[in-house]
């Protein structure tokens, strides 16, 4: 990893959070994150999420709604701190309910 990390300029992530009938970004049609929005921890310790400094891109947040069948939530980490990536722990997952489950879909970490 130090290797690859002294040869790249930039390193990207992407996760996909497939739901059934729960949120993990946002409640209903409302624009601004949910208080309990997923976080993520990255390699360095620090903490990609809603309201922080660090804010995973989203482009699809389609688990807020809440219709009987299954959608996804995309979440992308992009940076130039090559220390950031991967990806090491995901906090704030929905609990497991009857009638409301979730998957996750973690891509590989690309070194630039």
């Amino acid at each position: 990893m130090n290797f690859l990390r002294l040869l790249s300029s930039e390193v990207v992530q992407h996760i996909t959070i497939h739901c059934l009938n729960t949120s993990v970004w946002r409640e209903g049609s409302a624009e601004k994150p949910s208080q309990k929005a997923v976080r993520f921890k990255a390699w360095n310790g620090q903490m990609f999420e809603a309201e922080g400094q660090l804010k995973p891109e989203v482009a699809a947040d389609d688990c807020k709604i809440k219709d009987g069948r299954w959608h996804r939530t995309l979440f992308s980490f992009r940076t130039q701190d090559t220390q950031q990536l991967p990806i090491v722990n995901i906090y704030n997952l929905p609990p497991s309910e009857p009638g409301k489950q979730y998957h996750l879909e973690v891509g590989p970490v690309c070194f630039l």
